[in-house]
């Protein structure tokens, strides 16, 4: 890789908290959708999102919110079995019901997932990049046969995941709360978002 490009993916992985706020603050300014399908919608997005992204944080163990890359074992299981990317996918999935929470149904919800789409393809290739470079052709043969994104209908039927790069399995619960952050952030994101919309339709 072009050590231009090297620079350039570093600088996405180390500051992708911050790139993600200025996203999250655009949204906050766009102006709020009305009415309660945008809610409607926004609630199983964020179920679903959720759910994904807990069975994954059960396989992955503890996983890095620091500023490089890091990975003691390839995680080939759980809902590794069928994409490589399942918490980028429950990422988009969170900014996705964030954004019909806030935007309703309307052309800036297309908008906004154009540019969280873009970012978290960028942060996955960047991720696939470094396990290619440390596992090699265990990761490579993984990656023929599991999709980035969206999986094979013929992957659903059983699991083919190599027990040896399995790490401890959480319960579900444990998972969840080790993601505590995440869920305050939604939290918080929603709180500030309905205190926008009274602001605007009810003050």
């Amino acid at each position: 890789m072009p050590k231009a490009d090297c620079k350039f993916s570093a600088f996405l992985y180390r500051y992708r908290g911050y790139i993600l706020g200025i996203i999250a603050v655009a949204l906050v300014c766009a102006p709020p959708g009305d009415g309660t399908i945008g809610p409607l919608i926004a609630i199983p997005i964020y179920v679903v999102s959720a759910f994904l992204r807990v069975q994954s944080r059960r396989f992955i163990g503890e996983h890095t919110r620091g500023h490089v890359h890091a990975a003691d074992e390839l995680v080939t299981c759980g809902p590794y079995v069928h994409v490589r990317h399942p918490l980028y996918i429950s990422n988009t999935g969170l900014a996705l019901g964030v954004a019909f929470f806030h935007l309703g149904v309307s052309l800036w919800v297309l908008a906004f997932m154009v540019v969280v789409v873009a970012f978290e393809v960028a942060l996955s290739r960047i991720e696939d990049r470094f396990l290619e470079q440390k596992f090699g052709d265990v990761w490579r043969a993984w990656a023929r046969k599991t999709p980035a994104f969206a999986p094979h209908l013929g992957l659903w039927g059983g699991s083919s995941c190599d027990s040896e790069h399995v790490p401890a399995q959480r319960a579900f619960w444990q998972a969840f709360f080790a993601d505590s952050s995440t869920w305050l952030w939604l939290f918080f994101c929603n709180l500030l978002l309905i205190l926008r919309k009274v602001a605007v339709f009810y003050v």
